[in-house]
């Protein structure tokens, strides 16, 4: 399977993340692009509240770039579970945005610094004491 993948890999010129060696969003800081977790709301599916988190920021002030959904959803040891976003392009933009939306949903929101899951509300856990999820 290794060496399919290896040709794979060369035909398409990229490299593709196996799954045994998937990478936890924010942990490693790449250019022009931020990792932030929206906790769950408990109350609808994750697409629903993607869509919600911005979706009523009037105005907005991200002018250029956009967000995705990361596949990567962590729980920490009190059972809150949050789901990665990227953001790239007008960072500052899309950080204004994301914070107002979440402030306005009643959401906290988290980031990772080293191996720390930290949250808005100034809790912190130690990545190692969370469950990780892939989607």
């Amino acid at each position: 399977m290794t060496k399919f993948l290896d040709e794979l890999e060369k035909n398409c010129g990229a490299k593709i993340e196996r799954s045994d060696a998937r990478v936890v969003p924010g942990t490693e800081k790449v250019d022009g692009l931020e990792i932030v977790y929206f906790s769950d709301d408990g109350k609808s599916k994750f697409s629903k509240q993607f869509d919600n988190l911005t979706a009523s920021v009037s105005p907005r002030s991200a002018k250029s770039g956009g967000r995705n959904d990361r596949g990567c959803s962590i729980t920490i040891p009190e059972g809150l579970t949050f789901y990665a976003i990227g953001y790239h392009g007008d960072l500052e933009g899309w950080r204004k945005d994301i914070e107002t939306g979440a402030h306005g949903l009643g959401l906290l929101l988290a980031h990772i610094e080293n191996d720390r899951f930290v949250i808005s509300d100034g809790r912190s856990f130690a990545l190692s004491e969370c469950v990780i999820k892939f989607t």
